[in-house]
């Protein structure tokens, strides 16, 4: 516990020193008695806290300091052990490490408190190695790169009580995305086979091939997939409708005996459209300090647009509908609209596909309805442009 507690009162003396210059003299002398401390991980963080605190650049304190890296710490072990165990010329790339939604220094296992606020965390990067595991093992999928995001919940593109039960999990990498559909057959006189779900986009993504689930005998689940390239010729049209209908091979069988009959007929099943939105290319992350993450972004490629939300009435509506929307992290509390206001600022964080932090400040203004100033910052110009986009 002590242990526990000088960690922390060495990274809270990093984070004052961080935000004022006035204190930091005071606060380099405590840090270098603390790296004479007989603990060697306080003598570790007090030297890389010195460190970069000396050096008196806002950027290396807003990114080593106030925000830190936002990836899972079992993640990050898990990928540095593989890197080790497969000798590469290329330097290892943190944009293939799974993103945490809690900064680093806070996913500490030895407390029981964090412990409790971590667990969660590693729920998901079980999953999420699950589904990394997976699509590694299909031939088709090979040269994707990372796994960048999996959709939090399945959709489901068929009703509970139908003869056919399909739900979907989208999976985005950098340039393509992967539709995981789980499908399963809740007739016990059919077997069906070579199953596979044909999508047709109405914007410019490109379905580039099926995998078929072989075999999907009575109420046994079986998985196919589609994989479809993200759009070139306009890279921000990345909202899309698909129309989905699931095709396959019907063989009667026995639901006694279990004989599957040897011919069949090819048939077809028409499920509900899928959508994909701005949120699927969007990991939300937090950002302690988010005008520190604003600073360090920088404004190489800010913009700026003012929208016009005429359907909504309420302040608390426009944030609530914001967040969901666009699939950021709010931070600062920013999502609590205070009482008998008609002004609010909104403040967003999140990585784009590819790893690109993406950072959002919306201006809030209710008068007859409300009216939307958003600015996007972004360390490349794609991401921005997506978000001013899909907003408008």
């Amino acid at each position: 516990f002590i242990f526990t507690l000088e960690l922390g009162a060495v990274s809270a003396l990093a984070k004052f020193g961080a935000q004022n210059e006035e204190m930091l003299p005071s606060i380099l002398v405590l840090l270098k008695r603390c790296v004479m401390d007989d603990d060697n991980e306080v003598r570790d963080r007090a030297t890389f806290y010195l460190n970069v605190l000396e050096q008196k650049q806002k950027a290396l304190n807003a990114g080593y300091i106030l925000n830190g890296l936002t990836v899972s710490i079992p993640g990050l072990e898990r990928a540095l052990q593989q890197y080790t165990l497969e000798p590469s010329e290329k330097p290892f790339d943190l944009k293939s490490v799974p993103l945490a939604t809690t900064p680093m220094a806070e996913q500490r296992p030895e407390s029981t408190a964090t412990a409790t606020v971590k667990q969660p965390e590693k729920v998901a990067a079980t999953r999420q190695e699950i589904f990394q595991e997976q699509l590694a093992a299909v031939p088709e999928f090979q040269g994707l790169g990372p796994l960048f995001k999996s959709s939090p919940e399945p959709v489901a593109l068929t009703e509970s009580e139908t003869e056919y039960v399909i739900r979907c999990t989208k999976h985005t990498f950098s340039d393509h995305l992967v539709f995981q559909f789980d499908c399963t057959n809740t007739l016990n006189d059919q077997t069906l086979e070579n199953v596979t779900v044909q999508m047709e986009p109405t914007e410019a993504y490109e379905v580039l091939s099926y995998v078929p689930a072989r075999s999907l005998p009575y109420n046994q689940p079986g998985t196919c997939y589609t994989l479809v390239a993200l759009p070139k010729e306009d890279p921000t049209a990345v909202a899309c409708t698909f129309s989905c209908v699931m095709k396959f091979t019907v063989k009667d069988c026995d639901p006694n005996t279990g004989e599957i009959d040897e011919e069949g007929y090819e048939d077809e099943y028409v499920l509900e459209d899928l959508e994909v939105t701005v949120s699927d290319h969007i990991q939300k992350v937090m950002k302690v300090n988010f005008e520190a993450a604003w600073d360090e972004v920088g404004d190489e490629f800010e913009k700026e647009e003012t929208f016009t939300l005429s359907t909504i009435k309420t302040l608390e509506e426009a944030v609530g509908n914001i967040v969901k929307f666009l699939g950021m992290h709010p931070c600062e509390r920013s999502d609590k609209v205070p009482e008998n206001k008609n002004t609010h600022t909104l403040l967003l964080a999140g990585v784009f596909r590819g790893g690109h932090d993406i950072l959002v400040r919306a201006r809030l203004l209710l008068l007859d309805t409300v009216t939307m100033q958003v600015t996007a910052r972004s360390s490349e110009e794609l991401p921005v442009d997506i978000i001013l986009a899909s907003v408008g």
